[in-house]
């Protein structure tokens, strides 16, 4: 006669299960936004430090990019004067978006005190967004201030030159060093190795102008270094 196989219930024990059917599922209150507590909300100065803190993140992005591109060209040597130029350069940009979303802020805030309701999207500004907006376009207008003290400094232009430098050269090497690694196990320096210099330097090229654009589209992401900062 085949041995009976014990049942899961008999191993585990039957009252196990019937405590199990017998419990209730725990009720959870509806979530209520009001309980949470209240943050207070950022002053105008950390505001206005928050928003230069990544403007400049975003410049030297952009300064980054220009100096990889000088790289590639090999037209000429680096130069700190040139490079403080390309910095006023970059900050001037970062003044003007700063000023046309302070413009911007202006007139969606004379559009939005005409329009009672609620939103539908967060674009969609009215009466009770009047006081944020205001208050952004305060906190633009004082970041592209500052931006344009900043560009007339000269220790800064050259300390903020040097940061988008040191970036640029990171990159740079970080794709040689994945170049060598990749090759460096079947090099042998000979007549036909130097004979392909140029070939190798091409495609190198191709490997930092790739660099380039990756980081071109972060710095599209950042088209409004601000968002969601403010109001």
């Amino acid at each position: 006669m085949a041995e009976r196989r014990a049942s899961v219930g008999e191993v585990i024990g039957v009252g196990w299960f019937s405590r199990l059917r017998g419990r209730r599922r725990a009720k959870f209150k509806p979530f209520d936004r009001t309980a949470l507590p209240e943050v207070p909300p950022a002053s105008f100065d950390d505001m206005v430090d928050d928003g230069l803190m990544m403007a400049e993140a975003a410049g030297r992005l952009a300064l980054k990019n220009r100096f990889i591109v000088q790289a590639l060209r090999g037209e000429e040597p680096y130069d700190d004067q040139r490079a403080a130029a390309a910095a006023r350069e970059v900050l001037y940009e970062l003044v003007q978006e700063a000023d046309e979303t302070a413009e911007l802020s202006q007139e969606e805030r004379a559009a939005a005190s005409n329009r009672d309701g609620r939103s539908t999207h967060q674009h969609d500004y009215h009466r009770a967004d009047v006081l944020n907006l205001r208050r952004r376009e305060k906190v633009y207008a004082e970041i592209a201030k500052r931006l344009w003290q900043l560009r007339e400094d000269p220790e800064y232009l050259a300390a903020f030159a040097a940061r988008a430098r040191d970036a640029a050269w990171e990159e740079v090497a970080e794709v040689i060093e994945q170049r060598l690694d990749r090759e460096w196990p079947e090099i042998e320096v000979d007549a036909e190795y130097e004979l392909a210099r140029y070939e190798r330097m091409r495609e190198l090229a191709l490997d930092l102008d790739l660099a380039v654009r990756r980081a071109e589209r972060r710095r599209e992401e950042l088209d409004d270094p601000f968002a969601g900062f403010v109001g």
